[in-house]
């Protein structure tokens, strides 16, 4: 039995649908679900008084640590939030921002990234500089250097744009940011998971992922990672238990002592069970699956579908072969993103649109076979059934 057919077992939703939307949602495997639904089975009958904050803790520190040996770098460095976009906010709020600071992004930016961003430009006058992600690495860094002035503080960029799939080069672009003075956050919602990234050895200083996309837990899990050498510059927006050290060490008249590490940007213990799934699907990837294989099919997949869709006629490729992780994008002529969907839909085929530039955007996994390449493709090559 081949690995991929080995690993497919393990979930459902890939058997039952051609399952092509990672990028929105991983597949759960069936271990994560088989202790979610164990956790809060022993709930329903035992209550949730006996122990539950401190499995919390043990379940997160655990997942903590599954994290720091994915991207390379020391457990104090990830603080754990519930969404990308979440850790944006712990960024955006903890810098100090005085009037005409710049904050430098990109024209791909998801509006859960920009959100924070257009808060700080009503609220403390920050100004906002938008430049446009090039076809090739040197055009988007020459861009950004155009854009970037000695007010810069921050420059803001996704690790794979959720539109086209383009991979932007994020450690050219914090190296660049740091020759200004300026700090890098990276929106990580669909670089996560889908390839390697050794964030300790790049200039990143604040990296935000999710852990329901391409890391296949449940929602309401993620992560954010702080840089040992930014974190002086990133106060504490939010509080509670969960910032404190170890001891809870704090007056009532208002000193207190943070966790000397990135736990001090967490701020409640709260649904054990999604970390418990989280938890689960991490060691799945990690022992059943292999990091390195999950890279490889993944990327393997997105390339072989970008190769056969440039040999259809009337399909326009948005995504660089050169430059992709997972997602792949493209346009039909004459046919709208929305009816592409809707058709593969009717087919059982699970893909999505991006309506703001009329694309069909394109996630394998690596639980795919290259049978599910196929049914999309020999949709995609007969237009008249569309």
């Amino acid at each position: 039995m081949a690995h991929v057919d080995n690993v497919r077992r393990h979930f459902a939703a890939v058997r039952t649908s051609t399952y092509l939307n990672t990028g929105t949602f991983g597949a759960l495997p069936d271990t994560a679900v088989e202790r979610m639904q164990q956790v809060l089975d022993l709930q329903f009958r035992e209550g949730r008084l006996q122990g539950y904050f401190g499995q919390l803790a043990t379940v997160r520190e655990q997942v903590r640590e599954q994290l720091a040996n994915l991207f390379r770098v020391p457990e104090s460095t990830l603080a754990l939030t519930d969404s990308t976009t979440h850790g944006i906010n712990v960024v955006l709020n903890g810098l100090l921002w005085h009037e005409g600071d710049e904050i430098v992004f990109t024209n791909t930016e998801h509006q859960g990234g920009m959100m924070p961003l257009f808060i700080q430009k009503q609220r403390q006058g920050i100004v906002l500089k938008q430049f446009e992600v090039g076809r090739t690495v040197e055009e988007t860094l020459q861009r950004m250097k155009a854009a970037v002035s000695s007010r810069t503080r921050l420059v803001v960029v996704s690790h794979v744009s959720y539109e086209t799939g383009q991979r932007l080069p994020i450690e050219r672009i914090a190296r660049t940011a740091h020759e200004y003075s300026a700090l890098c956050l990276v929106d990580g919602a669909q670089g996560a998971g889908a390839e390697w990234i050794d964030l300790a050895s790049t200039d990143i200083d604040f990296y935000a992922l999710p852990g329901q996309k391409w890391l296949c837990g449940p929602d309401g899990v993620g992560a954010l990672y702080v840089r040992e050498r930014a974190m002086p510059n990133l106060e504490m927006t939010f509080g509670g238990a969960a910032s404190l050290m170890e001891n809870h060490p704090r007056t009532m008249n208002g000193y207190f002592l943070p966790a000397d590490s990135a736990r001090r940007y967490e701020y409640t213990f709260v649904n054990l069970t999604n970390w418990v799934g989280w938890l689960e699907s991490l060691r799945f990837i990690r022992v059943q699956v292999g990091w390195d294989y999950a890279f490889s099919r993944i990327h393997g997949l997105s390339g072989t579908l970008l190769d056969q869709l440039l040999d259809v006629p009337g399909v326009e490729v948005f995504t660089p072969r050169d430059s992709r992780a997972g997602i792949v994008s493209f346009r039909m002529k004459d046919i709208s993103a929305a009816r592409v969907v809707a058709a593969a839909a009717e087919r059982g085929i699970a893909v999505r649109s991006i309506p703001q530039h009329d694309l069909v955007r394109v996630s394998p996994g690596f639980y795919n076979a290259e049978d599910d390449i196929d049914r999309l493709l020999s949709l995609i090559r007969r237009p008249e059934s569309l």
